[in-house]
């Protein structure tokens, strides 16, 4: 029994007196000042916490990695240790949701929004800080519904100046009601790209000396909500896309940004009458779902409406894309002069009266002509447009002539398989121009 006693393992699965020399190494190791824990070597870091291993990052790669946090989660890491302790001076991303700063937990919280100021304001103040390359900011625009708000505006106008990013994102809070306030985007130096997402908001004017160097613009709305009633003045940008967005202007790009070399329009309303988009630099222009009509017009007029012309002696690539269950309005009249282009993709669109001018035959190289018959409009409407288009871009052969050429390149077919289906069949009318303009040529 003895010996089983001095055998017995405690707790801790060391044996009695183990546990007792060990305890005496212990305390000799205390009253000499020493500590039992070893220096880690570098191996023993890098299998020690994710922490441990983040800190023997180098800097840039450490902000790069927690950009993905948000502003102010990425200020209270500068608590953990000295070598954290100026993290947010080189982070090339903030990402400030001031609605949800402001707003925390239904409690106003202005002592948050200034912390984030007062955060980039030591920033700009670093000599040695990273410039911030995106800002991606959240707040509501709106400035007449509640003090808060007008408040909340403030601080985002001047979180913008400080943060005095390359690229701008600025997401407009949604509002139940449709927001008919003007606001404004005042752009620090460094901009060049903005991004503004809305829904039920008017466009905001774009001014500050960010404007003048802007390169790319973005506006960006779900279901058709974000109101444009009046063109910044942007003499460098280069790059436009609108996304759900309704036009109230004139539409003319050409007097507001005329060095435009990219144009994309998806899900628009364009309520004007006229479309002119004449730009001598103009290379890609993209136009996906475009509604053309005057204020006052609507889905149940049969007639066609809307004129559009492009002016485009630099265009290279043009889509005109709409599918066919979801048709846009046809227009009245489309005039397309592009001298330099090479790709054409029209599908579904119905013009009364088409001119296309390429320039030299055969220039386009690259696309396909698709028409379907959409409610009330025949196949041989879409016959007489199809021959028209063919006509701009075979300038050299007599009209008379085009129909025969292009016929084996020509597939008509129907959309059902079901050919004992009741309902009306819808047709296509197909053109594949890289073989044709191939075999032309």
């Amino acid at each position: 029994a003895a010996k089983t006693a001095q055998t017995s393992r405690s707790p801790t699965g060391l044996i009695g007196d183990e546990r007792f020399h060990q305890a005496a190494g212990e305390t000799m190791d205390r009253r000499r000042g020493s500590k039992s824990k070893k220096p880690r070597t570098a191996a023993a870091a890098a299998v020690g916490p994710i922490g441990d291993r983040l800190t023997t990052l180098p800097l840039e790669l450490r902000a790069r990695i927690v950009s993905l946090l948000s502003f102010r989660e990425i200020v209270q890491l500068t608590t953990l240790s000295r070598s954290w302790r100026h993290i947010h001076h080189h982070t090339p991303v903030v990402d400030i949701n001031l609605l949800k700063l402001y707003w925390d937990e239904d409690v106003a919280d202005e002592d948050s929004a200034l912390a984030a100021r007062v955060a980039l304001s030591r920033r700009a103040q670093d000599g040695s800080a990273s410039s911030v390359e995106t800002l991606r900011l959240t707040y509501v625009v709106d400035d007449d519904r509640l003090f808060t708000d007008r408040r909340m505006r403030r601080h985002a106008e001047r979180i913008i100046a400080l943060a005095d990013a390359r690229d701008v994102r600025i997401h407009a809070a949604h509002s139940e009601d449709f927001v008919q306030h003007d606001w404004t985007l005042d752009l620090p130096p460094a901009a060049r790209h903005l991004a503004v997402t809305g829904s039920r908001h008017l466009a905001p004017a774009i001014v500050g000396p960010g404007a003048a160097a802007l390169r790319e613009l973005r506006l960006f709305s779900l279901s058709r909500s974000l109101v444009l009633r009046e063109w910044p003045h942007l003499p460098s940008l280069r790059s436009l896309g609108l996304n759900g967005v309704i036009v109230e202007a004139p539409f003319a790009p050409g007097s507001w940004c005329p060095l435009l070399e990219e144009l994309a329009m998806i899900d628009c309303d364009i309520e004007q009458a006229r479309v002119d988009i004449r730009l001598p630099w103009l290379r890609s222009l993209d136009m996906d779902a475009v509604d053309v009509r005057p204020r006052g017009k609507h889905d149940g007029d049969r007639e066609p409406f809307g004129f559009i012309t492009i002016d485009a002696p630099m265009l290279r690539n043009f889509v005109m894309y709409i599918d066919a269950a979801g048709s846009t309005t046809d227009y009245k009249s489309f005039t397309l002069r592009a001298l330099g282009l090479r790709l054409l993709c029209w599908r579904n669109q119905f013009a009364e009266r088409v001119v296309i001018d390429v320039g030299n035959p055969g220039s386009v190289k690259v696309g396909a002509i698709r028409l379907t018959t959409i409610y009330y409009r025949e196949m041989e409407c879409y016959r007489k447009q199809m021959m028209r288009m063919l006509e701009g871009l075979l300038p050299d052969l007599p009209p008379e002539s085009v129909a025969d050429v292009a016929r084996p390149y020509l597939e008509e077919c129907s959309d059902s398989e079901d050919e004992d289906d009741d309902e009306p069949k819808d047709r296509r009318l197909t053109c594949d121009l890289d073989a044709l303009m191939s075999r032309h040529i």
